[in-house]
């Protein structure tokens, strides 16, 4: 996957995300995996982001219907709720970072990411094993 659209945030502004929580929704036609071009896969599938561990949502920095490429950051968490507030303010310093992959390179600073598992929500090919 190299852009992704944001279709629908699952977790709002506040509420406490458990691990393997279902956070938000991303559209992609652009997934690049070999059992997908393998299939000769065509059409959009929606992918299920979960949280992996247990974080409050403080601030979503994209809204649903945006596209963005991967690495983009999309969300402040922050690890405990009464941070929230704290970590929203710092939203716009994190807007302009393009990659979190690249981030520290750029200013120096280190981002802590956390690593989204994703599912596929659903698929246009009834073969394959994806659903």
């Amino acid at each position: 996957m190299e852009r992704g659209i944001v279709k629908r945030w699952l977790k709002q502004e506040g509420e406490l995300c458990q691990e393997y929580d279902l956070v938000l929704e991303v559209e992609t036609e652009t997934l690049v995996e070999e059992a997908y071009r393998l299939d000769d896969f065509a059409g959009k599938v929606t992918l299920l982001i979960e949280a992996n561990e247990e974080a409050w949502l403080a601030k979503q920095l994209v809204p649903e219907g945006s596209e963005l490429p991967v690495g983009k950051p999309v969300a402040l968490l922050c690890e405990e709720q009464d941070q929230l507030q704290q970590a929203a303010q710092q939203a716009a310093a994190v807007s302009g970072v393009r990659s979190v992959y690249d981030h520290e390179a750029e200013s120096g600073q280190s981002v802590r990411t956390l690593v989204w598992q994703s599912y596929l929500k659903e698929s246009n090919k009834e073969s394959g094993g994806c659903m």
